[in-house]
């Protein structure tokens, strides 16, 4: 937009120089001591919105720094008061909706003040302003504050100075309780979070200079009971009835103009006082008696005359000149304002709001075809490049900064290696501070993964909010199981460690639902009531992807037990790979006894005598699945053949065995086996082929049975690949237990509605939790989200698995009470107590029946339950079919025999 010019335009921008410079020595008008102040321009002119950008570019572009300055368009904000506060006017008054303009006003001046736009020496900090806007604004509601009512308010003060703070804030963060109650006695903790808070509040409502400002400002004084209490109430609760909007109004505008004199007062320890060159200017578009601008400003005009004090403040407003009026001749800016500085002078105590005017009648600008414009904006153009008075030299920053930084010189130089050891150890330490509890026993890894183990709710990075909340609540049951065990010394703590693949990606439905369940388990275990039942601890902890750091985490792990000897055993052990057996060589040598939640691979229970798990061996669950597939070819579904779908990755030691059971319990059921790799995503360095998408494309027309025997994220590939090529006609696929982690996922399994498919779980199946189960009544309190979404979730087929891991520890505990009450719960003497759980003794789980069968050499459950569960569409997964001990119900017709040992 063109530069509006008009007759002596210079010396109008000549003029905002002056006005908006601040001296070196007192304020404007310099002559003039104990009753400075600056005029409130009123700028009469044929359109304001020309006028006003063209002040804006000004002020914009000022040297060396802009000044700061708010527009505000008051016929528009009156407009919003009334639509938005249709509650303050009543009986045709305007005077509470006039208050509510002035704060809307001010709320938009001091935000524009504050904010980042400007430069740093120029922000002001609105602490009176902010006060008493945020009293005025608690409540809207006729009923005001909760009774008693001068408690409720102090209580909500002090949660605001508490979050203000930053001291405060991060002592009341969660991290910043669990380090004050990980690593101070008791009695510092309660000091550093309740009672040195609280006295800290008391003694600020004192001491605080917005506090004590409040007090001793002369706007709403009459009946004032004389505390800051009293008077703060006055101003928080509906006051509509009892109070005087225009004293309200006043109130702000003090409050707001002291802000900005203490912001600009200078003194020798207020550098940035010295170094504000400017004044803030708040320009009022179209302030008229109409929207209430005229009143406004003669509101804050009476504040100047009332308190006597100078304000750095400019209001300039805008008036459009009234229709048919013609502008004053001889428009001379200069003179006119020596004529008011005179004025004003003369007036002194006596002045009134007209003296404050400083009226400027704007010519028409001039069009640029008119023959003086081009001659009017040579002149016009330089003076509108405002040059900001020079800061005095001992007041620079540069002054500031050099003196600084010799102090700091010696200092940082002797602090240099110490902070570059202390951001290494961070970095190391997953960027955590030393003062995290969790820092100490997490590591990053080269892939940028951060594993370990964390007791007090650090979530490895995951950004899911179900995950971090489940992390949270095992972290405060953790905190929960310390404080019972103070309180009752007999109630030993035992602490197990859940060791997950990973707690992101593909594996994060799985994991959360896995720590859900060893968090419900948890949870019953804490709510006993005996004398001598332990209490139990959980400590969550990431082996990355693929269990490739799961050694790493065992020397964590070793390095933990040395301090904290509670730790008996270990749970999880996500995915039968090679990264898993040498994770299960380590906890071996440390002596700690596992239960496995969802391992299967034939060769694991070979690895070490201290490994159990939950779920059958693979053998079990090819012989399961053949039957099956023998039982859809009865019911004429498929035909006698088989192809069985498996990775072509060489550590994935679950779908190589998986594959080979699958062989040859197919080949003996009489189906013509055929095999088929694929290559996973990602691919492992050095393999090449067809990936598993080109499996489900390859799969159309296939009229035998598709068993899959890999991982849950390649066979969400198989699905597309058959979903895009015969989607309305898919082949018939049956999925090994992995593909659970897949049909946990409602928004995975709704991808492909088209194509249904079965798949083996070692659970019963989904549930809700409304259904009579120890786990579910638990995760109902412990996990009320999770509840909701049941319906679409199959939550059962990975919590129940973890719960009843955890179930079996504290049986091999609880049976080592009743045989020798005073045996120290040992991870050897907890092992001995697992191979216990076999006949009379076993456990009647959620998963179905856990019975280690009494033998020494056997860890895996007897005739353990495998479900078939069937997903069509978007539903949730089905049973259609069961093997195995569950209860007193009768196994599927099909099933293969059980046998005494799997």
């Amino acid at each position: 937009m063109p530069t509006p010019v008009f007759e002596n335009g210079d010396a109008f921008y000549q003029l905002l120089t002056r006005l908006v410079s601040r001296p070196a020595h007192g304020e404007l008008p310099e002559d003039i001591k104990g009753r400075d102040g600056i005029p409130v321009v009123r700028l009469v002119c044929d359109d304001d919105v020309d006028l006003a950008d063209g002040v804006r570019k000004s002020l914009s572009e000022a040297t060396p720094v802009s000044v700061p300055h708010e527009f505000i368009d008051v016929s528009r904000s009156w407009a919003k008061v009334g639509n938005d506060r249709p509650d303050l006017s009543h009986d045709g008054e305007e005077s509470w909706l006039r208050a509510e303009l002035y704060r809307r006003i001010l709320v938009e001046l001091a935000e524009e003040f504050s904010s980042a736009s400007n430069a740093r020496d120029s922000r002001v900090r609105f602490r009176r302003f902010g006060l008493v806007n945020w009293l005025l604004e608690s409540t809207h509601t006729k009923q005001g504050l909760d009774d008693p009512h001068d408690r409720r308010l102090l209580q909500r003060l002090r949660a605001r100075e508490l979050r203000r703070g930053r001291l405060w804030a991060a002592l009341r963060s969660p991290g910043g309780e669990v380090a004050l109650h990980e690593r101070v006695p008791w009695w510092g903790w309660i000091l550093a979070l309740y009672v040195v808070p609280a006295v800290w509040f008391r003694a600020w409502r004192v001491l605080g200079s917005e506090y004590r400002w409040l007090l001793r400002q002369p706007y709403m004084a009459p009946g004032d009971p004389g505390t800051f209490v009293g008077f703060a109430l006055r101003l928080a609760q509906p006051r509509r009835e009892r109070e005087n909007p225009d004293q309200i109004g006043k109130l702000m505008i003090n409050a707001f103009l002291e802000d900005l004199r203490v912001a600009y007062r200078r003194r020798f320890w207020r550098r940035r006082a010295w170094r504000r060159t400017a004044y803030c200017i708040a320009f009022l578009k179209g302030a008229d008696d109409d929207n209430c601008g005229n009143a406004f400003i003669r509101s804050l005009i009476d504040v100047r005359n009332e308190t006597g004090l100078f304000d750095p403040l400019l209001v300039i407003a805008g008036t459009p000149r009234a229709p048919g009026s013609q502008p004053r001749a001889g428009f001379d800016p200069l003179q006119t304002y020596k004529t008011w500085a005179f004025k004003f002078g003369t007036a002194k105590r006596s002045r009134q709001a007209k003296d404050w005017y400083l009226v400027l009648d704007v010519p028409t600008p001039l069009t640029a075809d008119d023959e003086s414009y081009d001659e009017l904006l040579e002149r016009v153009e330089p003076a509108q490049v405002i040059k900001l008075p020079a800061t005095l030299e001992w007041g620079r920053r540069r002054v500031t900064v050099t003196a600084g930084v010799m102090a700091a010189v010696v200092v940082l130089a002797g602090c240099v290696y110490a902070l570059n050891d202390l951001k290494d150890w961070q970095r190391e330490h997953c960027d955590l501070s030393s003062s995290n509890p969790d820092a100490g026993t997490l590591r990053r890894q080269a892939t940028g993964e951060c594993v370990g183990i964390a007791p007090n709710g650090y979530a490895f990075g995951v950004p899911d909010e179900d995950v971090r909340d489940t992390l949270a609540t095992i972290a405060r049951q953790n905190d929960e199981a310390d404080r019972l065990h103070e309180a009752s010394p007999r109630r030993r703590v035992v602490t197990l460690v859940h060791i997950s693949a990973l707690l992101g990606g593909s594996g994060r439905q799985y994991a959360r639902e896995a720590l859900q369940g060893v968090a419900s388990a948890q949870r019953r275990q804490l709510d006993k009531q005996g004398e001598t039942d332990p209490v139990l601890r959980i400590f969550p902890a990431s082996a990355g992807s693929n269990m490739q750091f799961g050694p790493a985490v065992v020397g964590l792990l070793q390095d933990m037990m040395r301090a904290d000897p509670t730790i008996v055993g270990v749970t999880g052990l996500d995915q039968s790979r090679q990264a898993t057996i040498t994770t299960i060589h380590e906890l071996t040598k440390i002596g700690l006894p596992m239960v496995a939640t969802t391992l299967s691979a034939d060769v694991l229970d070979q690895q070490s005598p201290l490994y159990y798990q939950v779920g059958p061996q693979n053998r079990r669950e090819a012989a399961i699945a053949a039957a099956y597939a023998n039982h859809l070819v009865s019911q004429g579904k498929v035909r006698r053949t088989v192809r069985v779908v498996y990775s072509s990755d060489p550590t994935d030691e679950y779908s190589k065995n998986l594959r080979d059971d699958a062989d040859r319990s197919f080949a003996t059921a009489g189906f013509t086996v055929q095999d088929l790799s694929f290559v996973p995503s990602p691919a492992p360095a050095g393999l090449s082929g067809d990936g598993a998408r080109s499996v489900g494309e390859g799969a159309c027309g296939y009229r035998g049975l598709v068993f899959f025997a890999g991982r849950s994220e390649d066979f969400a590939k198989v699905l597309e690949g058959a979903n895009d090529v015969c989607g309305s006609t898919p082949p018939t696929f049956l999925g090994g237990d992995d593909v659970a982690r897949f049909a946990a996922d409602p928004q995975q399994r709704a991808t492909y509605p088209r194509v249904p498919f079965d798949f083996l779980d070692f659970t019963p199946g989904t549930a809700t939790c409304e259904s009579a189960s120890d786990l579910y009544s638990t995760m109902k309190d412990l996990f009320p989200r999770e509840c909701e979404k049941v319906k679409n979730s199959s939550l059962d087929g990975h919590a129940s698995l973890a719960f009843d891991a955890v179930n079996l520890f504290l049986k091999a505990v609880g049976r080592l009470q009743d045989t020798a009450p005073g045996l120290p719960l040992t991870p050897a003497a907890v092992w001995h107590g697992l191979s216990s759980i076999h006949g009379k003794a076993a456990l009647d789980g959620e998963s179905g029946q856990i019975d280690f069968g009494g033998l020494v050499d056997q860890h895996i459950p007897v005739d353990k339950l495998v479900s078939v569960q069937h997903v069509d569409g978007r539903k949730a997964p089905s049973q259609i079919g069961f093997c195995g001990k569950r209860g007193g119900l009768r196994p599927s017709a099909w099933c293969p025999p059980a046998r005494a040992i799997d």
